[in-house]
């Protein structure tokens, strides 16, 4: 009997899972369509690039939306079963409620598996694309290359250089615009270096006409003006022009990016990839977690109408979303957290409020 329960919730699950998690991505695409109708009845973008657009912000759109289809099947399920007094039966027949529920909350782990591996194999892809074509719409500065306000640490931290824009030369290396660069050539003597025009090629950092202040301890023991400062040192293109952006990358590059910006001396940049390092487990968890949440609700209040439960389950979701912008998107990156804390902690939270609901529900 048990094996039968399991495939009979199971097959419930799978229709209102599918066509809710499609609704409300259609949802997300009709305001990305909405946005760029301006543009497109101006003609000034042709259609085929906005249907670009649509067709990579699906994986994004999905990383939100799963959650959304797996608390719309669990909830119409249940309230179905309620409704039709079949969990009564089921009752009746000395199976618990906490069994009954065991396929949803299989189905939720399934999801939450699903939601990984667009998170983490589909998203990174699509927005690297999605990026792309933005960039050919609209022109932007990034378009051709360009890239403003680049912090770089040199040599074990020797060198500290701000560039106010930086980009790629026609025949290779990188041009520079605004350059200032702190130098500690020795213990107690740092050096002060701004020039209008910089370069790099071939592992040479040069700059054009820079003012040079040399100080010893807090006093100026020496200024000049020279035709040219170089400097010898083998720095990657990447480097200028920063890492990719966290959603354009999977779990192992995020890992090394907050290697790298550690070695730098970015720790503010550092921890907002660490953030998203850890929401690439949490977020998709979350699915296992409604999976629990929906039918306990749905159960509860199945006298207000067969949606009371749906409408509170959706609501719980979207509460969901705002302690987790709260807590991961904002305390952690700010600091105020660690950032597994802030990524984990509306999980840990919904969880324990779905474990205590499913406990008193028997």
């Amino acid at each position: 009997m048990i094996r039968t329960l399991d495939r009979y919730l199971f097959r419930e699950l799978i229709a209102p899972f599918f066509v809710g998690t499609v609704a409300v991505v259609i949802m997300f695409l009709a305001n990305t369509l909405i946005f760029y109708s301006e543009y497109l009845f101006k003609k000034e973008i042709a259609f085929t690039a906005v249907l670009q657009v649509l067709l990579f912000s699906i994986p994004s759109a999905l990383n939100l939306t799963l959650p959304v289809g797996i608390t719309i099947a669990a909830s119409l399920s249940i309230a179905r079963l309620v409704r039709e007094s079949e969990i009564t039966a089921i009752r009746a027949a000395g199976i618990p409620i906490r069994r009954t529920l065991l396929p949803i909350m299989v189905m939720g782990l399934i999801v939450s598996g699903l939601s990984f591996y667009v998170y983490e194999k589909l998203t990174p892809v699509s927005e690297r694309r999605l990026k792309e074509t933005l960039r050919k719409i609209f022109a932007s500065a990034e378009a051709i290359g360009v890239r403003s306000n680049v912090l770089l640490k040199l040599d074990n931290g020797r060198y500290h250089i701000s560039i106010g824009t930086v980009q790629q030369a026609p025949g290779g290396g990188v041009q520079m615009k605004n350059v200032l660069m702190f130098h500690t050539p020795k213990r107690g003597e740092f050096w002060v270096v701004t020039a209008e025009n910089s370069e790099y090629k071939d592992g040479l950092f040069t700059m054009y006409q820079p003012s040079i202040w040399v100080f010893e301890g807090t006093r100026l023991v020496q200024f000049e003006v020279k035709d040219k400062h170089v400097i010898s040192q083998r720095v990657s293109i990447e480097s200028f022009f920063g890492q990719p952006l966290a959603p354009e990358q999977n779990l192992t590059q995020l890992r090394e990016t907050v290697k790298v910006l550690r070695e730098r001396g970015n720790l503010v940049q550092a921890r907002e990839y660490e953030v998203e390092y850890h929401n690439r487990f949490s977020v998709p968890f979350a699915c296992a977690i409604f999976a629990i949440f929906a039918p306990v609700f749905s159960i509860h209040f199945s006298k207000g109408g067969p949606f009371v439960g749906l409408l509170l389950s959706i609501f719980v979701v979207f509460l969901y979303y705002n302690v987790w912008v709260i807590s991961a998107q904002k305390l952690a990156k700010a600091g105020f957290l660690p950032p597994i804390v802030g990524a984990w902690l509306p999980n840990v939270l919904f969880l324990i409020i779905a474990v205590i609901a499913l406990w008193r529900s028997e």
